[in-house]
């Protein structure tokens, strides 16, 4: 009797589809910090994922397309349990990709089924900014924006930002994906 058997695996050496997880918007109002915090407020979005992706790297939007930041800013990605799963100092040294600064992380993986946030620190008067309120947004097919986010006081420093907005917006945080490829191997007994 013969017997075939097919087995999923998931192939994590071998990434495919890169970019980026907002790939735009339109309108809305630019701000420095949310709280006027010269100490910073990290301010960012919610999301989940269709598929298992890997995080490359973690970015800043460049409000003034200069190539150039301001100042540095510390960007981070936490998952639903708000455990702090990944975060770098972005420079405006870093890689330009669209209107966004990237610094490159050590990869981390995102699965489907899961709420994960990505915030950045902005103190006020560093003349950088980011987005609120857009009146439209787009992603990589694979990212699912759910919500804002803001701290709940200013001057907090780099933590969870835990007070929710559901309007599009805290666009300044951005992060570079690759879609982890599913492999579908057979084998046959006899």
């Amino acid at each position: 009797m013969r017997v075939v058997m097919c087995v999923v695996m998931m192939v994590v050496c071998a990434p495919m589809a890169w970019g980026q997880a907002v790939t735009g918007f339109v309108g809305g109002n630019e701000y420095d910090s949310y709280y006027g915090s010269v100490g910073g407020d990290v301010v960012g979005w919610r999301f989940t994922v269709t598929t298992a992706l890997n995080i490359s790297d973690l970015g800043v939007w460049n409000a003034d397309q200069t190539g150039a930041l301001e100042s540095s800013h510390q960007v981070g990605v936490w998952d639903e349990s708000q455990a702090l799963m990944a975060s770098v100092t972005v420079e405006s040294s870093g890689t330009v990709v669209g209107d966004w600064i990237y610094a490159s992380i050590t990869p981390v993986t995102l699965n489907p089924g899961q709420t994960y946030t990505i915030g950045v620190s902005y103190a006020s008067g560093d003349d950088d900014w980011y987005i609120s309120s857009a009146t439209s947004m787009t992603t990589d097919p694979s990212v699912t924006w759910t919500g804002s986010c803001y701290p709940a006081a200013g001057d907090m420093g780099f933590v969870y930002p835990s007070s929710d907005s559901g309007s599009y917006g805290r666009f300044g945080p951005n992060f570079l994906i690759t879609v982890i490829p599913v492999t579908l191997m057979t084998f046959t007994t006899e």
